[in-house]
């Protein structure tokens, strides 16, 4: 059902314009239940736009709401004046118990001294006499008049409105039917039961404004029935509860197409929130051993809507047996995925935390597990270390010991023998005394082998279906182990040309570029600026004082200095930004697409962010503050070259160094010749 007018499309403003140009009146509808207009002002008022930008405006928002209320509480036009001393009625618009609103109009004066009273006011609510007209109309007519033109404007608004809402009703009907043929027919193509659920509760709860829904499932012919999708007020407490929906179910004769129950008694005893008052039953879906409903609860439905309703679920039922029937298919399509995704990662140079992750994730599809583990040997430690798990708690994980030949996998590890456990509390070979709480007893534990060794294990349990590991289960992880192993030794082998990639471009001590890379990407940077004809800055920053620094802490204090500033840098610069150690105390920052203006403002909230950074300062608190000195020269601004932008950008930072340290120097041709 309707609960706000949407005026905007049926061209209600330009009825609403028409009638002000008629009767030189400003109008416009009021929504009591938004406390606001839900249509423009047509010919506001001068005044009325002066009063809106003071603090009179709340208090003549007050004021008009409790006219309006006043108004509609009375069936009466309300006739008053504003704060501007303007004479306005509300007319009263009554379209239905839900639907009321009110239609404001006037703000005239009917005498000069009316508005003479306002002026004397207005400079107390902020409004300067400059703003103010030397004088306004008044009305065309007087009080009398006023009342007059309202009444005959109630009967006109009235009528308009009234047709525009059952207009909406017969359209919101029709609109409710076309929506529900159309999901209905798109249920056909749901992906899922999850998401058939979630569209079907959606739909329903917009159109028919249900207050709470949910969908009820029965794994078995008797016992409860488990919430797996709710919507509304009460969708917490419903999804995922348990309630016993057989208690209505005997109430009803078997022969209606839905069950509908409002006895608190039988409500309470099927286990619904306390505070439910009535419940709708419609039959979703009922398989040989299953059976899937759908409870809407304290919503009243008239019969047209019930009826709509049910065949809405007859609708939605048809494609979840559709669901159920391709499940089987489904699965098997993933099984065959997953394989082909495992063997894909042979060849993928993956980082290693994304590769660990991904193997186990395809492995547990594969496989239908719920829970797993990837443990790789780390020979430094000599320990099994866990790279990736699945649906296991770190105290239930306690029963694989880390150490090669310790607890299960240990055990797995050093003997290379793969273990298949159908039953955990009766298999022999499973002596702790402490064994998991796995939903399932049967688990697989199998060696990673890698030409002539072990490489580490992987571990498998509960399987989804419920259903204990087979023979063939053990055999198929164990056809995937070495694709498995393989991909680990190429990704370890990227892994760590990559860091022998990334020692070679970074500074050993801060992390940052080193300056033979910096060079390379100045040189970049210079010709794209060429190329394209934008700027690129280059910032030289140099620790002040240093050598203080180094005579009280020593070397190795100096080094922390110097990381710690390095840290500073990444934190202050943008994400394009490029900061490099170029050689002692002294780095570098390339600014792309910089002009020597906003470099400089760069350079001067570097300066003073390290002046102020804690962590440097609290760390050497008994010497001066840390600072730095800055220069800064921009291309092609101040040089032609590579080397000629590097060396004046070095001569800003030696004046910067001579001029007191602790600032920023920009290089200016005429300054340095």
């Amino acid at each position: 059902m309707q609960k706000h007018l949407d005026l905007s499309r049926h061209r209600w403003e330009e009825i609403q314009l028409s009638l002000s140009s008629l009767t030189g009146l400003s109008l416009f509808i009021y929504d009591p239940s938004k406390r606001r207009p839900c249509t423009p002002v047509a010919h506001e008022h001068l005044l009325c736009h002066l009063v809106h930008q003071t603090e009179r405006e709340t208090l003549c928002q007050n004021s008009l709401a409790q006219q309006v209320e006043l108004a509609i509480q009375t069936r009466q036009i309300s006739f008053t004046k504003c704060q501007a001393n303007l004479n306005y009625f509300v007319i009263p618009i009554h379209l239905s118990n839900e639907m009321r609103y009110a239609m404001v109009g006037g703000k005239v004066y009917y005498r000069d001294d009316e508005y003479a009273q306002f002026k004397q006011e207005a400079s107390q609510w902020g409004i300067s006499a400059e703003k103010l007209p030397v004088s306004v109309e008044t009305a065309r007519f007087r009080e009398e008049g006023l009342q007059e033109m309202a009444r005959h404007l109630q009967v006109v608004a009235t009528a308009l409105l009234e047709n525009i809402y059952r207009r909406g009703q017969y359209q919101a009907k029709a609109a409710h039917l076309t929506t529900l043929l159309s999901i209905g027919n798109q249920f056909k193509s749901a992906n899922s039961i999850s998401d058939l659920y979630t569209t079907l509760l959606n739909t329903l709860g917009i159109l028919f404004d249900l207050k709470s829904a949910c969908i009820f499932h029965q794994a078995k012919k008797q016992g409860s029935h488990r919430g797996v999708a709710a919507f509304g007020e009460k969708k917490e407490r419903l999804y995922p509860s348990e309630a016993l929906l057989d208690v209505l179910f005997q109430k009803g004769t078997g022969s209606e197409p839905f069950i509908f129950n409002d006895v608190t008694f039988d409500l309470l005893k099927s286990k619904f929130p306390p505070d439910v008052t009535s419940c709708y039953l419609f039959p979703l879906y009922q398989g040989r051993n299953a059976r899937t409903t759908l409870a809407i609860f304290d919503t009243p439905l008239t019969l047209e809507d019930t009826a709509m309703v049910t065949s809405f679920c007859t609708q939605a039922g048809a494609a979840v047996e559709n669901i159920e029937l391709q499940s089987q298919l489904a699965e098997q399509r993933k099984v065959m995925m997953a394989l082909s995704n495992l063997t894909i990662m042979i060849d993928s140079p993956l980082y290693l935390n994304h590769l660990h992750n991904s193997i186990l994730e395809q492995t547990l599809q594969l496989l239908q597990a719920e829970q797993g583990s990837l443990m790789v040997l780390d020979e430094y430690k000599n320990e099994l270390s866990v790279k990736a798990m699945k649906g296991i708690n770190r105290p239930i994980y306690e029963m694989f010991n880390l150490r090669p030949g310790e607890g299960i996998a240990g055990s797995v590890y050093e003997t290379g023998v793969p273990l298949l456990v159908q039953d955990l509390n009766q298999d022999p070979r499973i002596r702790q005394g402490a064994k998991p709480r796995y939903r399932t007893s049967s688990f697989l534990s199998v060696p990673l082998k890698l030409r002539n060794r072990i490489i580490g294990v992987i571990n498998l349990a509960d399987k989804i279906t419920g259903e204990v590991f087979s023979e063939e289960d053990l055999q198929l992880l164990q056809a995937i182990g070495s694709y498995i192993s393989i991909a680990i030794e190429r990704s370890e082998l990227y892994e760590k040309t990559e860091e022998l990639k990334r020692i070679s471009i970074t500074d050993v001590l801060t992390g940052l570029l080193n300056r033979r890379y910096f060079q390379e990407r100045l040189t970049e940077e210079i010709e794209r600026s060429r190329r394209h004809r934008i700027p690129v800055s280059l910032i030289m920053v140099d620790i002040d004082n240093f050598k203080a620094f180094n005579d009280n802490y020593g070397h190795l204090g100096g080094d922390e200095i110097l990381i710690l500033l390095g840290q500073a840098l990444r934190n202050y610069i943008r994400a394009i930004d490029v900061a490099a150690r170029y050689g002692g105390e002294e780095f570098t920052i390339i600014l792309p697409q910089t002009n020597k203006e906003d470099a400089r403002i760069i350079a001067e909230r570097l300066c003073r962010e390290i002046e102020r950074n804690e962590t440097l300062h609290k760390k050497f608190s008994d010497l001066t503050r840390l600072t730095v000195s800055v220069g800064l020269a921009t291309f092609p601004d101040d040089a032609e070259t590579f080397e000629e932008l590097i060396r004046n950008a070095d001569r800003a930072l030696y004046q910067a160094k001579l001029q007191g340290k602790n600032r920023v120097i920009t290089f200016n041709s005429e300054l340095f010749s």
